[in-house]
């Protein structure tokens, strides 16, 4: 079996999926993950060191007056580096960038025409990679904002899908060793990856058919993926200056905020205060039961 250097993603059901990578001998398990929340995990990657590493792709004039090789080897030996540099930033987007640029065979010294193409290739990947990520954080960010469930897709949604049906995703085979027995050879079905344009538009394409239910934490400020149907405040993002979880402690400072600007404090004294003086003063209170807040505030819009 051809083993092709590049990521191997295969379903898993319920919108998730185990993710492979190949070097082009050996494959290597990564993680599994579900469609929204690797597509968050890569566009939540710091957007300007992602613009700043994509701004080191030499777009000069490869040729002034004459063919120069030395000066076609430097653009073409500088744009190949710019997969490292984004690979320091996110690791899976660096390692498909890489892949897809390796098909590029470097040019004889002498082949003018090879470079011209071959640098041309070059700025094409990056130039697609640029426009893929920059639709994945748009769209991701407009369902963050929409209600749920979601009736109906605005028109921006709709103009992004028809734009990733234009794409064709490879299907292939490899063998699970651990399947592998005498009567069953093994074989799963998976999608090959070796362009991290195609891979976030297959991400934002499953995205769009599943229709999560994304949210932005009002205390991280990162996007997530609620539990439920309904709009949630705080994401499960452990924080590592207190170790614990942005549902836990966002709850607490938002009301500590709220008391300090707004003098809930006294509010909130002046409530408990009428809440005891309605225990004590309610004719229908009997001792062994304990008045609810809501039979509370039931009894005080009618007091």
């Amino acid at each position: 079996m051809i083993k092709k250097k590049g990521l191997y993603l295969v379903p898993a059901g319920k919108q998730k999926y185990g993710l492979l990578y190949c070097d082009g001998e050996k494959f290597m398990k990564l993680y599994s993950n579900s469609y929204a929340e690797e597509l968050i995990s890569l566009i939540s990657t710091d957007s300007d060191a992602m613009q700043i590493a994509l701004s080191y792709v030499n777009r000069e004039p490869l040729f002034e007056k004459r063919y120069s090789h030395t000066r076609a080897e430097r653009i073409f030996t500088q744009n190949r580096q710019v997969a490292t540099i984004v690979r320091s930033i996110n690791s899976i987007l660096g390692l498909l960038l890489d892949a897809e640029l390796s098909k590029i065979v470097k040019p004889s010294p002498d082949d003018r025409r090879g470079y011209e193409e071959a640098i041309a290739l070059q700025r094409k990947i990056y130039h697609d990679f640029g426009i893929a990520f920059q639709n994945a954080k748009v769209l991701t960010n407009i369902y963050a904002e929409l209600p749920c469930p979601l009736e109906g897709k605005p028109k921006r949604i709709f103009d992004i899908d028809e734009q990733l049906l234009d794409h064709s995703y490879s299907e292939t085979y490899y063998i699970n060793k651990k399947k592998h027995t005498e009567d069953n050879l093994g074989l799963t079905k998976c999608y090959v990856f070796d362009s991290a344009a195609n891979y976030l538009n297959f991400l934002l394409l499953n995205l769009i058919q599943s229709n999560p239910n994304i949210c932005l934490c009002q205390n991280c400020g990162e996007l997530f993926v609620a539990k439920t149907k309904k709009k949630t405040l705080y994401c499960d993002r452990v924080q590592p200056d207190s170790n614990k979880k942005c549902s836990e402690i966002g709850p607490k400072i938002r009301a500590e905020l709220q008391s300090t600007l707004f003098g809930f404090d006294d509010y909130d004294k002046a409530v408990e205060r009428n809440y005891q003086r309605a225990k004590r003063t309610e004719e229908e209170y009997v001792k062994d039961i304990q008045l609810r807040w809501d039979d509370y505030y039931t009894w005080l819009e009618k007091a």
